[in-house]
Parts: structure tokens; sequence; C-alpha cells
């Protein structure tokens, strides 16, 4: 259980602790504020994607071993991150700590669910505690280390955490194999249909179309014609993602499972609304703050949004 949560915790942590270090980001690398604020928004469409895509891998090929090398991901890139040459490989650093990151969420939960039978509700109630006790203190956590030792604390300080994580999860995570589904001399086409490639894809395209064309909208202020079709070409591809989950052996999202179990549906919808609300607040209001904050390009401004 300390394992897991140990791992979990990184995703809403460093999803909310970079925010206060955009101030000195921007005057680091010379860049405008429009530009460093994809920062942010890279982790969250990363993240978005990541994790049902990881879950799915976990399903198939072992939930251990995803987690596992969910944390390696996000030791590399934390390590790495604050060596990045320009402000683009510091993108991609953080685009992997969040596939890395979002390993750990999408397999921590299976994980207690599967292997803690005594106070599982106790339990996953605890997880839940731990990602949003960690999204809230992300920002004073990450003030605090910039004030202390600048915006590259903010990705070392995983490294403590990933350790620990990995070094329980060795010790005590059970190994589990591959899906019954997922043969070693299994064909490479027969495979990509287990893992509905096809599917993977579309919601790929689906997810950063609307993203990249709301954020990049609300990034300039206005709805451009460019925004309006790439947030169409997202829309297009929701339709033949759904058609094609609701027609396919083996679903990247069973769709037809929330028509099934009405009472999962209520849980997902309710869940979505507050974290909605959540991330609206952080948003329109934490990032703005910053925003303003950003002019003065110190780092103890950042400290104070």
């Amino acid at each position: 259980m300390i394992s897991v949560g140990l791992g979990i915790l990184l995703n809403p942590l460093n999803s909310s602790m970079i925010s206060v270090a955009i101030a000195r980001l921007q005057h680091v690398y010379s860049i405008d504020f429009t530009a460093v604020s994809w920062i942010v928004f890279s982790f969250y469409i990363a993240s978005a994607i990541a994790q049902p895509v990881m879950g799915k891998a976990s399903d198939l090929f072992g939930r251990r071993k995803i987690f596992l090398a969910g944390l390696v991901v996000s030791l590399v890139s934390s390590i790495l991150a604050p060596f990045s040459p320009n402000f683009g490989w510091l993108i991609v650093f953080r685009i992997v700590q969040s596939i890395g990151t979002s390993m750990l969420i999408a397999v921590g939960t299976a994980i207690v669910r599967i292997h803690i039978t005594e106070k599982q509700s106790d339990a996953l109630a605890g997880l839940s505690i731990f990602l949003s006790g960690a999204a809230a203190i992300g920002p004073f956590a990450g003030g605090v280390l910039i004030q202390w030792w600048d915006w590259p604390a903010i990705f070392i300080v995983n490294t403590p955490f990933v350790v620990a994580s990995f070094i329980l999860a060795w010790k005590m995570i059970p190994n589990d194999g591959p899906a019954a589904t997922v043969s070693r001399d299994m064909s490479f086409r027969k495979l990509l249909g287990v893992i509905d490639v096809p599917g993977i894809l579309l919601f790929v395209v689906a997810l950063i179309a609307l993203l990249v064309g709301l954020l990049a909208a609300k990034s300039s202020g206005h709805f451009s014609m460019w925004n309006i079709v790439v947030v169409l070409i997202g829309l297009v591809a929701v339709g033949i993602f759904v058609r094609h989950e609701l027609k396919t052996v083996s679903p990247f999202i069973p769709l037809r499972t929330f028509a099934k179990y009405p009472g999962m549906t209520w849980v997902n919808i309710q869940y979505l609304l507050v974290n909605f609300l959540y991330y609206s607040l952080f948003f329109f209001g934490f990032h703005h703050t910053c925003k303003w904050y950003v002019m003065s390009v110190n780092s103890r401004q950042g400290f104070l949004c």
C-alpha cells in the first residue's frame, strides 16, 4: 500500500507543483508566457492519453511490470529534465515524466483492488486522499523548493519518492504474468488486435486535437480558424472512435460496460465533475494569478503565487 501510495502521488504532485516555476522558467529560457504555459498543458495532455493506454497495457502484460517500469521512466525523466539545453527538451522530458507517472496511477488502483482484500474500501479511500492531497500541496511544495534551490529542485525532489516506491514495490507487490489472451507464440498482427491499436490511435488523435485546439485558443485569448478546424477534427475522431469501440472484439475502452453497470457510470460522472470543478479553479484562479506575477520574472514572485 505504501509503495503504491508513494508512486501515485507523483502524478498529481508534479501536475500542480510546476506551475509556480512558470516565472522562473520564462526568465531562464527567455520565452513569453504563452510558450512557457505549455510546460503545464503538455503534462495534462500526455497524462490524459497515457493513463487509459497504460491501464490497458497492465491488463495484458502484468501490473507489477508496468508499475516498476513507470517508476524507472519517472526517475530518468526527473533526473534529465534539469539538464535540458533548451525549453523544447524540457517539454520532452516533462511529457516523458507525465507518461511515467501516469503508468503508476493507471496500475496503482488496480494493484490495491486485486491484492488488498481486507478493508479494501479504506485502502482505496487512502489512495484517493493521496491523489487529492498531493495535487493540493503541490503549489506550496513547489514554491518552497524554488525559494530554496531554484526550479531544478521541482524535478529532483521526485527521486527519493521513486526510489522508496521501487524498493517497496519490488519486495511487496506479487508478480503477475500476462493475460490469458496474450501468449508468446502469438502473431504480431493478432497482438495488435488484442491491444486494439486502431482504437488507441483514434483516442490519441481525438484527445490531442481537442485539447490542443482548446488550450491554444485559451492561450491566445480567442478562437481562430485553426483552433476551430483542430477541434472539429477532434470531434470527428471521437465519433469514429466510439463507432470502432462498439464494434471491435477487444475494445481499448469497453464502452458497453458503462451501459451495463449504471452505478459505475454514475460514480465516474461524479468524479469527472469534481475534477472539472477543481481544475477549473486551478487554471482560472491560481494560473491567472501566476500570469500576473510572471511579469516580474522573479523566483520570489513564483513562490508567492
